[in-house]
């Protein structure tokens, strides 16, 4: 499995990083959910105080607005508590992203083309069906399990998931705003999937999501004034 003729052998984003914590919220999201007939949903939340309704405002602007502004040093990070990020903040992205991908038809498509199949495109064929698909394939293709977790670095991860944004259609999805909002939902898929294949440690996979995240859309959510503006719902924003 070729990677572009160059082994990206960087590491992935720092695992204090926003978009890692956002990854970890948004698998938590999407993890299967337990069937239980005599399981209730829990009792809505009681309506916050409006003194607290700023304080929730203010950190959450400062979580976003964290993740574009240039990094700092390790040991200011570690010691900023907003720096670290507000999982209830976090939570309400993820669960936008998690919506978006829900209305996307991510089922293999029937592109036709002339060139031939090769590993990045099936694997992606697999992926998007789902990452279990991808582990059985490999129980039967142990040559391309071999290929796959032998070149496994950023740089193989990047194509794979630029291939999946690329296949997956999103002009005529009314629950994005954009096609960018919609890939950085992808993208987040993409990283989800990859992390149930039977390869690498999960922190491992998940660091490079969170760094194709800050190489790709940084500057798109930046312009739009951070990841509160560029990814919040009109819906979203009336509950901050």
């Amino acid at each position: 499995m070729e990677n572009g003729g160059v082994k990206s052998l960087a590491p992935g984003a720092s695992e204090d990083s926003v978009e890692f914590r956002l990854l970890m919220a948004y698998a938590q999201r999407r993890r299967p959910q337990p069937t239980n007939g005599d399981a209730t949903p829990p009792p809505p939340k009681p309506p916050a105080e409006k003194k607290k309704k700023k304080k929730k405002t203010s950190k959450l602007k400062k979580l976003f607005l964290g993740c574009i502004r240039p990094q700092k040093e390790d040991s200011e990070t570690a010691t900023d508590p907003d720096a670290l990020g507000d999982g209830e903040a976090l939570g309400i992205l993820a669960d936008r992203l998690s919506r978006i991908v829900e209305s996307v038809d991510l089922g293999p498509g029937d592109i036709e083309t002339d060139a031939p199949a090769d590993d990045i495109q099936e694997i992606v064929d697999l992926l998007r069906k789902s990452g279990d698909e991808l582990n059985e394939e490999f129980e039967r293709n142990p040559a391309l399990a071999q290929r796959f977790h032998r070149d496994f670095t950023y740089g193989l991860f990047e194509r794979i998931t630029t291939l999946f944004l690329e296949r997956v259609p999103l002009s005529d999805n009314r629950s994005t705003k954009s096609s960018q909002e919609g890939n950085i939902a992808l993208a987040c898929e993409v990283t989800r999937r990859l992390t149930a294949v039977d390869a690498h440690p999960m922190n491992m996979v998940m660091g490079f999501g969170a760094r194709y995240l800050q190489e790709h859309f940084s500057t798109w959510v930046q312009q739009r004034g951070g990841w509160e503006k560029a990814m919040a719902s009109g819906e979203d924003v009336e509950d901050l």
